[in-house]
């Protein structure tokens, strides 16, 4: 509806179009994905929304070796008026061709099928800033989390993100509850992960006007 598609093959893209119904974005990545050829030796994987730091190639290519599946790089998820950095972290999505899958209806991750262990590189050389479409609806990414935390109940990432996401439609009460269930997973050991957690707990209280028990979560 943007005219992506046109724009794309104006400049010489090569497009293939497909409707993905119910869509995510899990299965549209490996679609994707499924389009490049398996001879090839590095994917980057990189939305329309998303620019790339002049040099990021010869960076990349300087690194890489053989035996190399990952790269991580940094990210600069948001930017102030200036371009300078507001959230900034590391991602991965540049990645070897084969032995990779994504997985989860939304804020999917690449997961690693292979039998050797992951060999990472850290490289701040390689940056990517993101500038959002903020007119486009997020409506989808709800019912999707609902879904990805049914298919895998015990990912605490992506719990803590359908908690979030609770706390964002003002859900107040399913808010708490889903992300008490997040801070009671084995694998939610990331603390800056349940200090998140326990902060929309208590701005979830604070919004329900149990004041003393949002000042006991923060």
């Amino acid at each position: 509806t943007d005219k992506t598609v046109k724009l794309l093959k104006d400049l010489g893209v090569t497009v293939k179009s497909k409707k993905i119904k119910p869509f995510r974005f899990d299965i549209a990545r490996n679609l994707s994905l499924d389009l490049v050829p398996k001879d090839t030796d590095i994917c980057v994987c990189t939305d329309l929304d998303e620019v790339f730091l002049k040099g990021w190639r010869n960076s990349l290519e300087e690194v890489w070796r053989e035996n190399t599946t990952r790269l991580a790089y940094n990210y600069n998820w948001s930017l102030d008026k200036n371009n300078k950095p507001i959230i900034n972290f590391y991602t991965e999505k540049i990645h070897s061709r084969n032995d990779y899958t994504w997985t989860h209806p939304v804020h999917e991750v690449l997961t690693y099928t292979g039998n050797k262990e992951e060999k990472y590189i850290l490289l701040d050389s390689i940056r990517v800033d993101h500038y959002p479409d903020s007119s486009k609806s997020r409506s989808s990414y709800l019912p999707l989390l609902e879904l990805s935390v049914k298919e895998d109940p015990l990912d605490d990432r992506n719990m803590h993100y359908l908690g979030r996401e609770y706390m964002f439609y003002q859900m107040w009460d399913m808010c708490i509850e889903t992300l008490k269930k997040h801070l009671s997973l084995k694998s939610a050991t990331w603390k800056d992960e349940r200090c998140a957690s326990m902060r929309f707990i208590a701005r979830s209280y604070y919004n329900l006007g149990n004041i003393e028990l949002a000042r006991i979560w923060y």
